[in-house]
């Protein structure tokens, strides 16, 4: 992204021609970043609370006396009660070395705090690739495809820039197929929408593994070669005939045939996995399903077959800033994903009673948010909440610390979706008295009497060290950043990466009998795990939470481009469900479980399949979508079940009449 400056202050941001991927255009939420840089809302100074917690009063304080007070109240708790009482809290609000993880996460290290598992996007996918390593390819790549199957993946929303390389390959002849419970804007422009039922993604890949065997599909030259464990797989999905597929799905049992065929006749075809489909219980078994078609139908030997995914994440861990040697070793870990159940539990042991958050909007995006808030409010827990914008975490807060936008400090970020990492400069000074997390953690350090030189290092300095021993400093990234500001990540092993084999398992081949799957305690071969929380007599629906096309989580979610365009969240509902239930459109629902309930207005539409609804994610202010859903962790890898839910719908005058 380019910056026009003028007398010191940002006047434009605009797309970087040079770059081969967004060089054209912005999405829709950064196009209009400089809204959410000089925003009247925007935190200017530190700030203490005033009345009871969640009010949203405070006064102005110095950052001197907003770092005393913090480095004494986690001394007088560390004494007390043991720092592992202590817990960081925070995620990718924002992707950078220094505004990420960085010393803040040597900091609370060094501390001795409680350890976050930060599993709550993709977490399955993470589990897996520990168990059985990473096979994936460059996205890029899908440009040269003949088939694209996007699953459970928007990126008319999500990522714009994929979905210049999607269309640029159906102009070439691709066709697309999305596998999706909701008709998004990226499945409303395919040439097939597969709209299966939430979390039932594992029985689809199992039953396209029973077609392609079934009808002698598979690449058998190819099997022979680099896989092992046919025989085996065989056997193990004779259970998956496509009328048992399309009743578990809730699709038909042609689409089932269709698109199994489609997958393995079409060379090449690649498989776009999105995070929307691991927020299921069974999302780990279910990519590990996925993993074998790609194997099964020889789709490796073509850089534009098996299964698109970026690693410039690995290709910057920057691990080097965020431990130093003389961290001690965390005293426990605790999930992320159940907040509400650590702050509220009365049996745990030290009982946390400081949170700092950065990077993240628990109060929002954690499930079961019911306990969440209930923890949040305690009296005796002392929060701090790092952030540019009053969300709806920090009007919980104790103390407030006003932070940077990406503008106001220099950084190493990696890309969502593409194999590249960029260095951003810092262009304009720090709106009013915010600072990055990077100083902050200088300050604290010093307070607290942490010497070590991370702590005292600049950030030109940490950017240097970030890069040292890297694989991407190993790639050459050094150089190029200078000179051009971004470099590409190239795969480990080329285009193909899996073209002769050479897959990450003792063998070097597929193994569809996997031991080191097996590791995970679901068996050497993909199951297929049900939702953890199925439709029943009492919550007959189940539920999508969506992410929204005019916002990124919960970090735009008091934009004004995200306001304009949806003033308020909608319910979204089948027009068979709707008129079961005597429901109206536009009038005003409730949505509820035993964990809690929403009131929104309605929207019928036939975009939702019939038995389910789908509810927004992602607004300020309002009562979100998590009061619905689990805190409840999947398979493997600790992943989110945020898309097991169900529920019933009512209308509020019915529920009023009841009451």
């Amino acid at each position: 992204m380019l910056v026009t400056v003028r007398d010191g202050v940002a006047v434009r941001v605009a797309p970087n021609p040079a770059h081969p991927v967004t060089g054209k255009h912005l999405c829709a939420k950064v196009n209009r970043y400089l809204e959410r840089v000089y925003s009247p809302s925007r935190v200017m100074t530190p700030l203490r609370r005033l009345g009871p917690k969640g009010e949203g009063r405070f006064e102005r304080l110095s950052w001197e006396a907003a770092v005393d007070e913090i480095a004494e109240r986690w001394e007088a708790i560390a004494v007390r009660e043991g720092a592992a009482a202590i817990l960081p809290y925070s995620y990718c609000g924002s992707m950078g070395v220094l505004s990420g993880l960085g010393t803040m996460e040597a900091l609370f290290r060094r501390l001795g705090a409680s350890d976050l598992e930060r599993t709550i996007c993709g977490g399955q996918r993470l589990g897996l690739t520990r168990l059985v390593g990473e096979m994936t390819n460059d996205p890029q790549s899908l440009l040269e495809a003949k088939l694209i199957v996007a699953w459970g993946y928007n990126p008319v929303s999500s990522s714009i820039h994929t979905w210049e390389i999607v269309r640029a390959a159906r102009r070439r002849g691709a066709r697309l197929i999305v596998v999706d419970p909701y008709r998004s804007r990226t499945a409303q422009q395919a040439d097939a929408h597969i709209a299966i039922y939430p979390g039932t993604d594992g029985a689809l890949a199992l039953g396209m593994l029973h077609l392609i065997l079934q009808e002698g599909l598979e690449d058998a030259d190819y099997v022979t070669r680099y896989t092992s464990g046919l025989e085996e797989l065989r056997a193990h999905v004779a259970a998956w005939p496509p009328e048992r597929t399309a009743e578990v799905t809730g699709i038909e049992a042609l689409e089932v045939v269709a698109l199994a065929r489609d997958y393995a006749t079409t060379k090449p075809a690649g498989i776009l996995p999105g995070v929307g489909m691991q927020r299921a219980y069974g999302a780990g078994s279910a990519l590990r399903a996925i993993q074998c078609l790609p194997a099964l139908t020889g789709q490796w030997r073509h850089a534009a077959g098996g299964i698109a995914f970026a690693h410039s994440f690995e290709a910057l861990r920057a691990r080097r800033l965020t431990r130093t040697p003389e961290c001690p070793p965390p005293p426990r870990q605790l999930n992320m994903l159940q907040l509400g159940r650590h702050l509220t539990d009365p049996n745990l042991r030290p009982a946390l009673r400081a949170l700092y958050v950065w990077n993240s909007n628990p109060a929002l995006i954690a499930p079961d948010q019911r306990s969440v808030i209930a923890g949040l409010r305690r009296d005796d827990l002392f929060t701090v909440v790092h952030d540019q914008f009053m969300t709806d975490t920090a009007r919980y807060a104790d103390i407030v610390l006003p932070a940077t936008t990406m503008l106001e400090q220099a950084d190493l970020t990696m890309s969502w979706g593409f194999n590249y990492i960029q260095r951003s400069e810092q262009v304009i000074p720090p709106i009013g008295e915010s600072k990055p997390n990077s100083e902050v953690a200088r300050l604290l350090a010093a307070r607290l009497g942490f010497d070590e030189a991370l702590f005292q290092m600049s950030d030109a300095d940490l950017l240097d060290e970030a890069l040292r021993e890297s694989p991407a400093e190993r790639a050459g990234a050094r150089r190029a950043l200078e000179t051009q500001g971004f470099v590409r990540i190239e795969p480990v092993k080329g285009c193909t990466p899996f073209a002769q084999g050479g897959f990450p398992s003792e063998s070097g081949r597929f193994e569809f009998a996997s031991k080191a799957f097996g590791r995970s305690g679901l068996g050497e071969l993909p199951q297929y795990l049900p939702p953890a929380e199925e439709p029943s007599d009492h919550h007959p629906l189940r539920l999508l939470t969506l992410k929204r096309h005019h916002s990124l989580n919960s970090s735009y979610g008091g934009s004004a481009v995200l306001t304009r365009a949806e003033p308020q969240p909608l319910v979204e509902m089948h027009p068979d469900d709707a008129v079961a239930r005597g429901i109206e459109p536009g009038e005003r629902v409730r949505v509820f479980n035993d964990r809690g309930s929403l009131e929104y207005p309605v929207s019928v539409s036939r975009k939702v399949k019939r038995g389910t609804v789908a509810a927004p994610f992602g607004h300020w202010g309002v009562p979100g979508v998590n009061v619905l859903t689990s805190d409840r962790l999947g398979d493997i890898g600790h992943g989110a079940t945020l898309c097991d839910v169900a529920v019933e719908v009512e209308r509020v005058a019915s529920a009023a009449a009841r009451s």
